[in-house]
């Protein structure tokens, strides 16, 4: 199976994406990408459109509905969950473990000061399965804070999203998650069908620092 086939991290018309479900599907479909991850946001978090358990249980069940119509494509039911600034997750109106997959993400702007401890913070809280465009709201970066953060991602098995959506300022740092030992995933973070698994730089940033990899062995 090809390592790269995959994008996890997907917007549909559920949150701030312009794709259905199934064109998000279809359009994995077309181009080869054999997993995805759609990983809206749900209320309260950025980007998210309406509350409640049944905005949700919607799309869940459409998900479900495709997963035996598109048998070359695994499709994760993903939820982007924002992480204030005190490390708490956003309330949103599903138990986080009823989803396949989630990213923890930082929607606010921060230092890298303030960026380590939140994320330290969030890892003493509960769990998340990646971090989602790391830096993408960093106003700053030190060493010192991204090799504690890479260690606590590494201890709680947490990985690194590269992120095409985000450009990456302080690329030094995934060097320091792969020697702390994390792993790293590609997200396209699309918002519309067409830039689903355009992730070419992002594969070349992974070969190029042999960064590894994590295994996808989630099946429908």
């Amino acid at each position: 199976m090809d390592p790269f086939g995959y994008d996890l991290h997907i917007h549909s018309e559920y949150s701030d994406g312009s794709g259905s479900v199934k064109e998000i599907v279809r359009r994995a479909s077309t181009v080869g990408i054999n997993t995805i991850a759609i990983c809206d946001h749900f209320w309260p978090c950025h980007g998210s459109k309406k509350a409640g358990t049944k905005w949700i249980e919607q799309r869940r069940e459409k998900i479900w509905n495709l997963r035996p119509v598109f048998k070359s494509v695994r499709i994760m039911d993903g939820a982007e969950v924002d992480i204030s600034s005190n490390g708490s997750p956003a309330g949103i109106a599903a138990p986080l473990d009823s989803f396949d997959i989630i990213l923890g993400s930082v929607h606010f702007g921060t230092t890298s000061t303030q960026w380590r401890s939140t994320i330290q913070r969030a890892l003493g809280k509960w769990r998340f399965d990646i971090l989602a465009h790391w830096d993408g709201y960093l106003s700053s970066f030190r060493e010192e804070d991204g090799i504690a953060v890479a260690r606590i991602l590494a201890d709680n098995d947490v990985a690194v999203e590269i992120s095409a959506y985000y450009v990456c300022r302080f690329p030094e740092f995934f060097i320091m998650a792969r020697d702390a030992g994390c792993e790293f995933t590609l997200g396209s973070d699309s918002h519309n069908v067409s830039s689903i698994g355009v992730l070419d730089e992002q594969k070349e940033i992974v070969q190029a620092l042999e960064l590894p990899l994590r295994r996808i062995d989630w099946t429908s």
